[in-house]
């Protein structure tokens, strides 16, 4: 052991949740350079097991014989104290393990990647010494000269027969441009934000944090790189997107802007993420921008945390212990005192219970015509239908051709459809009962003109279906997919340029749209065009609007708005069609501008029937057995519901349970820490089966 501070408390990454704590080590002379965050291999349990060390101390806390660390990984501090308190108080939150949080936060070392980032270190170490030097040797010749009397005697001669000092400040050179008046930025629209950028990173005082519903015409990647390059230069920022592709589209505004940043993603190889990583951890640079697996990242001097659309399921991290983007955000603003902004082009249900639970501060746009800030959006309503006759109850009406046709006109068309494929989802013509595969139970579909039905599951052909309810034979289409919406355009516009985006297809990147193309996507694989689409349809509102989910109408207006602030302002022709039952609320609140009575309506429902945000709900899913010794032996706050546990159905069932627990938001700690120390107690005594605890999942109801 070293003399001074000889014991290391070290936190483990990835061990069983009845371990989740730090454990003390010696410290070897080989290990004398290990410090609070740096990474440690030691032995535990006779395995060679990655750590984190919180600190060094005097003393140890045991009379046992310390176990000495067996190596130091690196000297870089990978997670500063201000990090470690954040995983921390994400576990707490997730009710999940403080190890589990840290495999989250901290990509897998790559070796060579760190020889290669240490040698880039100190190469620009040399050139900023190197240049520090010249600037000094530059001055030095300055004050030589001021102190040379016949070096100060010398005139210049002047470059141009006027002088500078002839030139008024009043009168600008030919070579200047006019002055003119500045241009509004997409973000000086919008009320408080410039006061939230001032307050970024303020040391004292509230920390400001605020919501910002914008407007279709103003893209977030512009009003995302005002805020950012209206930090000082010494402040740092984080944006947080669900899609790589947003990443690439606001890291390209940057770029045209002369802001550099760092990508940090994790579709990136391992070597070059971690060498990513250590840059932003030395302070290479202060912006960084990424997608879910970002929300860690190192940043110095973090001012402004930035999460674009945080309701989109991509940001909802599927692994243990499953916490959302806007969580990890949360505890970072909280921890760090930076400034935290959610940018939408639809407010969603969590985010508009914290605004009125005073935590964020909602900014409204200045006033302006509406045929300026959206496209023109209108529904197919019982006028139109009549007017068309028959084919005004069409999936396709004449409407939807006329929008179309004066779209093409002047530029691309974007067609959203609920689902890829051909025919997605089938059911009987008769009882409407939907048609699955005899052998697994998975939905049939269709997956060409005139093809039989399939099974997508197990790929069985099913050439004689009958229906189990009623015994006919005939089906049909409960959901057309993008394959055959593309196959119904092509015949009505054989000239046009058509491209598909979404499912089997892939994505289409911004620049491969054609002008005065068709563009027929699902929802979230919409390429955005710089030019902006001219129209768009939004086909089968009603089947979106019916999924087998409590927030279906608020997930679809998502959606919705999504693909509508990709077109043009009405001021420049944009127009939008939304074929759908026109008397839906959810379609009411999409044609109309700035309404909030449809999320007013939902948030009244929501709190009578104890539904997140106004309850914290768990969920407890495992074995039969496992489940229900679990909420036995676990001890539960008073007050807390307890539905279940109930079997799970369907071909991969295989004798699981589910439970939900719900509790009232201001008791949530409690029930947190009580599932954590269940699932540590399960963990101690080795109990026999698999179980999962997830708070606020997405799907629960």
């Amino acid at each position: 052991m070293v003399d001074e501070l000889p014991v290391a408390s070290v936190r483990l990454v990835g061990v069983l949740p009845h371990l989740d704590r730090p454990f003390e080590y010696a410290v070897t002379p080989e290990t004398a350079a290990a410090g609070p965050g740096m990474r440690v291999r030691v032995r535990f349990s006779g395995k060679d097991t990655e750590g984190i060390v919180l600190e060094r101390r005097a003393e140890p806390t045991t009379d046992r014989a310390l176990a000495p660390l067996h190596r130091l990984v690196s000297e870089d501090v990978v997670v500063p104290p201000a990090m470690m308190r954040v995983c921390e108080d994400v576990a707490a939150r997730s009710a999940g393990t403080v190890g589990d949080v840290l495999r989250l936060a901290l990509p897998p070392r790559h070796a060579r990647a760190e020889k290669a980032d240490r040698a880039a270190e100190q190469k620009e170490a040399e050139q900023r010494e190197a240049e520090q030097r010249e600037r000094e040797e530059q001055d030095e010749e300055l004050e030589e000269k001021e102190h040379d009397p016949d070096a100060a005697g010398e005139s210049v001669a002047p470059s141009s027969d006027r002088s500078s000092s002839e030139l008024s400040p009043s009168e600008p050179s030919s070579s200047e441009p006019s002055p003119s008046e500045p241009m509004i930025r997409p973000g000086d629209r919008y009320a408080g934000l410039s006061a939230l950028l001032a307050r970024a990173g303020s040391p004292t005082g509230p920390v400001p944090r605020a919501l910002l519903t914008l407007d279709a015409a103003d893209a977030w990647t512009a009003v995302a790189a005002d805020a950012i390059g209206d930090l000082g230069p010494d402040q740092g920022a984080l944006v947080i997107a669900p899609d790589q592709r947003d990443v690439a589209r606001l890291s390209r505004v940057l770029a045209e802007r002369g802001i550099a940043h760092e990508i940090l993603a994790g579709t990136e190889g391992p070597e070059k993420r971690y060498r990513t990583f250590r840059r932003i951890l030395r302070g290479a640079t202060r912006i960084v921008l990424g997608n879910r697996s970002a929300a860690f990242a190192p940043v110095q001097d973090l001012a402004l945390a930035i999460c674009w659309d945080e309701a989109d399921d991509l940001l909802e991290e599927p692994r243990a212990p499953y916490p959302h983007t806007r969580t990890v955000l949360q505890c970072r603003s909280a921890e760090e005192r930076c400034a935290l902004l959610f940018l939408s082009a639809s407010e969603s249900v969590p985010l508009r219970a914290l605004s009125e639970a005073g935590y964020l501060a909602r900014l409204e746009p200045l006033p302006a015509p509406v045929t300026v800030v959206r496209p023109r959006i209108v529904a197919m309503d019982q006028y139109l239908r009549d007017r068309e006759g028959p084919s005004g109850r069409s999936r396709l009406p004449q409407e939807a051709m006329r929008v179309l046709r004066r779209g093409l006109a002047h530029g691309p068309v974007l067609v959203q459809v609920p689902r890829s494929g051909y025919v997605p989802a089938i059911a009987c013509t008769f009882c409407g009962t939907r048609a699955q595969c005899p052998h697994c139970s998975a939905p049939l579909s269709l997956t060409g003109r005139g093809g039989p039905l399939h099974c997508r599951v197990c790929g069985r052909r099913e050439d004689g279906y009958r229906c189990p309810e009623c015994d006919r034979t005939q089906v049909r289409a409960m959901v057309i997919g993008s394959a055959r919406t593309a196959e119904e355009l092509h015949r009505a516009f054989p000239d046009v340029p058509l491209k598909v985006a979404g499912g089997a297809h892939g994505a289409l990147e911004d620049d491969e749209v054609p002008d005065r193309a068709v563009i027929v996507a699902t929802p979230g694989a919409e390429p955005a065009p710089a030019s902006r689409y001219s129209a768009c349809l939004l086909l089968d509102a009603d089947a979106m609007l019916g999924r087998a989910a409590f927030d279906a109408d608020v997930e679809a207006i998502r959606r919705w708005r999504n693909a509508i602030a990709l077109v043009r302002s009405a001021e420049d022709g944009g127009e939008v069609l939304v074929v759908g039952t026109a008397t839906l609320p959810a379609i009411r609140e999409l044609v109309a501008h700035r309404s909030s009575v449809f999320l007013d309506r939902v948030l009244r429902d929501r709190a009578e029937l104890d539904l997140p945000p106004f309850r914290r709900v768990a969920e407890i899913v495992g074995d039969r057995e496992a489940c229900r010794g679990f909420l036995e032996a676990v001890e539960l706050p008073d007050g807390t519901a307890v539905f279940g546990p109930v079997d799970l159905e369907g071909p991969d069932a295989g004798g699981r349970a589910r439970a939900v627990v719900r509790i009232e938001p201001s008791r949530s700690r409690e029930l947190t820490a009580a599932l954590r120390a269940g699932v540590a107690a399960r963990s101690a005594r080795k109990a026999k089966g698999s179980l999962r605890v997830r708070m606020d999942p997405p799907d629960v109801f």
